[in-house]
């Protein structure tokens, strides 16, 4: 479960719906999974699902999503109980993490360093999220000052993954909704999502979104040439 700023839609749950899950989860017996990539960044107050369930969460973090892409490190937060199967597990199917890159993570968050590079990323994250914000004021945007991606709901007569096809035939990638479905399934949201983050520039960034509101703009223009 990712309860904040899930990905793709940047749904946040409820300290209510949080506990509601916890309760069922205990009801039936269920382990929790609670992935908190994104919610390092947001700084969100409400309580994470393993404060109502502490006995049956683990939870998932990273550097790589709340400091910067280039650090590959992360970690689980479990009950006393999960801890050696958990490490059991990870170092059968990885072979366990490299001695120095768990240094390097271990002297980034210990000296500070890694807090710092957080704050400027968050910063750029902000000033990036502004430019879509401009570009595409009038229309569905779903974002976050803090968190490097969007989720756009499209206007009529656009698909998802029609307006996928057609951002990519103008050099634009983005991912349609049902990258992110586990299966087949009868709900539609009329929804893409899209990065700021990887463009080197912020001017990238404003030609890419700039794509976007163009293809928005002529609506049925071309429409039948993406499908």
């Amino acid at each position: 479960l990712m309860a904040t700023a899930q990905n793709a839609t940047l749904a946040t749950l409820s300290a209510a719906r949080r506990e509601a899950i916890a309760h069922v989860a205990r009801e039936y017996n269920v382990v929790l999974i609670e992935d908190d990539l994104y919610g390092n960044l947001t700084d969100d107050p409400t309580p994470l699902l393993a404060e109502y369930a502490p006995e049956r969460t683990i939870v998932a973090g990273g550097l790589s999503k709340s400091v910067a892409a280039g650090v590959r490190g992360g970690w689980l937060s479990c009950p006393p109980a999960y801890r050696h199967r958990i490490r059991v597990a990870h170092k059968m199917m990885t072979g366990g993490m490299p001695f120095l890159l768990a240094e390097v993570n271990t002297r980034l968050v210990l000296s500070g360093q890694a807090d710092e590079i957080r704050k400027r990323s968050i910063a750029e994250i902000g000033a990036r999220i502004a430019i879509v914000r401009e570009t595409l004021a009038g229309f569905a945007v779903k974002s976050h000052d803090r968190v490097p991606f969007v989720w756009l709901t499209l206007p009529d007569p656009w698909l998802s993954g029609t307006f996928k096809n057609a951002c990519l035939e103008h050099g634009v990638l983005i991912d349609d909704e049902d990258e992110f479905k586990a299966g087949r399934s009868e709900q539609v949201f009329h929804g893409v999502r899209f990065g700021v983050s990887q463009p080197r520039q912020r001017g990238d960034i404003a030609e890419g979104v700039a794509a976007i509101r163009r293809l928005l703009d002529e609506g049925r223009a071309g429409y039948d040439s993406f499908s």
